[in-house]
Parts: C-alpha cells; structure tokens; sequence
C-alpha cells in the first residue's frame, strides 16, 4: 500500500522528470532496508522511486551513483533527487537479480551451478575491481556514508551485532565478552591487509540485477575504503547461493585474473588472509541475519543462519586459518546446535 504522503511527493518528482504524472505507483519489497521503494509507471515509461529519512544514507548513494556512472559502470541513473525531501527517482531495473537467475537456472536443468550461470559470475567478477580500483582512483572518500569510519571500525560493529543480534537470541545465557580478546586478535591480523581500495561492503548476488542478461549494480551506499578480499568474499560465500567450493576456487582466480588489468597484485599476500575475511563476512552477515531474521521474523533471513553458521564452523576449524579462535569455534558449535 502506498503511504499518502510517498505518493504525493514521488508523483511530483515523476511529472518534473517525464512530463506526465505515473498512472501507477506500486510497492517494492525492500529486503534489509528500512527504505520505501515503488515503482511508477505511465505507458511504457517505468521508474523507481525511493523514500528513505535518511539524508546520510540518501546522499552516499546518489554521490557513488554518479560517480561510478560517470566512470561507465553499470549501475543506476539518478534522474532527481530531492535530498530535503528524502526521495530520489532511478532506473527501473526489473525484477530479476542474479539470486534470481540461479535459482531458476539451478532449478531448470538440476545442476547445482549451471554453466550460464557460471559465465554470468565471471562477468560480475570482471565488474568488481573496476569499482574497487578504476573507478576508486578518482573517488572522493568523504562522499561515503562510513567516511569517517577506518575498516577496523566496522568489523568491531559487525562483531557486536553477531553477539547481541544472534548469540544473544540464541544463546542467552553464554557470555559474549568471552569473545573479545579473539575478535580482538581477528581485527588487528586483518588489518595488515593491503588496503585503500573501495570495499564495495555488500556485494552479494541480491544487489546485483539482471537487466537484458547484463548485470546492473545497487545497494553500494555502505561503501568505504578497505581491502579487496571482503567483496569477492561476499558474493562467493553468500549462504543462500550454495555456490559450491570448486566453482569458488575458479570464480576467485577469475577475479585475480581481472584484478591483473589494473594493479599488480601478489597472490600469497592475498590468500594469506582470505580465510580470516571469510570469517568476518561471516560475522557480518550472521549479525544481520539475527536481526531481521529473529527479530524482525524475516523468513528470507531466518532460513540464512544455518548455511551461514556451517560456513563460519568450516573455516574456523580450516588449517589455512593463521589465528586461533578457539572460544569463537565454541561458541560457533554452541549456535549450530541451537539454530
């Protein structure tokens, strides 16, 4: 249902862009986000609307837009924005992601990672270092929402929410501070890191579209400067796509290979700290997985935790992993058996 005032405003802000008022304004699931997002409509023309409340929020990511737009990207046009009144208007994208496109090609010819979607992987990965380096190059970092805000400060965060959001809710009585002195030793062992490149923060195959069988980009507002392992992480281990281990060793050397098109970059250090960033993406996404999947009873997030935690248990107990986190693979065995 469209809240009365959403549709006055984004009915204005389409006339002022095509000429005409939409003929249809109709609601969009926004997953994670607290954002209302509506598609509008008159004849063939389509956009998509966003009111959120926040500036901050709001200002990041028309800024990255058009930054990245301007470097050739594929990602959104901001036609209007209205930052006062907390609304913008972009691209219709449709409504296929690349989530989308692998459950139906999983489910139309049995295969766990189809050969089409494999190729689109590969495709996304070439995208990926041209944000992080190419297009980097010439950002302002200030434009971010985390801008004033170092790596290390947003692993601490993803690190309390995993305690409060998730071990809390399913372990209330084990002592999260127990937690500390590990999560400790993973933060200052990942920051030796190379860093300064743009850490996309969530690139996960929900936030990339499809659009003519090409990928188109979204959600880059959380964006800051940091390494270049998280983001390949993040799309490689998102729990709901299953991807198995074979194909993520081959997607990883495709997105080395495409990262050789812009910086040189030395593979052991690389892989020294692979397993550790997958643990703390796993940290991160299990902390938003508590929260919208317990607290706000979001199915979607809910089913996540399981997948999630059995990847945390693999590499936890991975012999690449160079620190010991044993009272996390403790507590990490304790929530496996409460999910």
């Amino acid at each position: 249902m469209v809240k009365p005032p959403d549709e006055n405003l984004l009915a204005t802000c389409f006339q002022e862009v095509t000429g005409a008022p939409p003929s249809a304004i109709v609601p969009l699931r926004p997953h994670a986000s607290e954002r209302r997002i509506y598609r509008l409509s008159q004849g063939t023309t389509t956009l998509v609307g966003v009111v959120n409340p926040s500036r901050a929020e709001n200002d990041a990511f028309v800024a990255l837009a058009r930054h990245f737009k301007s470097k050739g990207l594929p990602v959104p046009t901001i036609h209007t924005y209205k930052p006062e009144d907390g609304v913008y208007l972009e691209d219709d994208l449709g409504e296929v992601t690349l989530l989308d496109f692998l459950i139906s090609e999983r489910a139309k010819t049995g295969e766990l990672f189809p050969q089409a979607v494999d190729e689109v992987y590969r495709r996304v990965l070439s995208f990926l270092p041209r944000f992080q380096i190419e297009a980097a190059a010439s950002l302002d970092f200030s434009l971010c929402l985390a801008s004033d805000k170092v790596f290390s400060e947003t692993l601490r965060q993803d690190m309390r929410s995993f305690c409060t959001e998730l071990v809390g809710r399913l372990l209330p009585s084990f002592n999260s501070a127990e937690l500390e002195p590990e999560f400790a030793t993973l933060i200052s062992y990942l920051e030796k890191a190379k860093g300064g490149f743009f850490l996309y923060r969530d690139f996960q195959s929900r936030n990339i579209m499809l659009l003519n069988n090409e990928p188109v980009f979204i959600d880059f507002q959380s964006g800051l400067k940091g390494p270049l392992q998280y983001d390949v992480i993040s799309l490689l281990y998102q729990s709901s796509a299953q991807i198995p281990e074979g194909d993520r060793e081959a997607l990883v050397e495709a997105y080395l290979e495409a990262v050789s098109n812009y910086t040189s970059c030395d593979r052991e250090d690389f892989f020294r700290y692979y397993p550790a960033f997958i643990i703390s993406r796993m940290l991160q996404v299990l902390g938003v997985y508590g929260r919208q999947g317990l607290g706000a009873q979001k199915e979607y997030f809910a089913k996540s935790i399981p997948g999630a935690l059995v990847t945390l248990h693999t590499h936890l107990r991975s012999p690449r992993l160079a620190i010991k986190l044993e009272r996390l693979l403790a507590c990490c065995e304790a929530l496996l058996k409460s999910a």
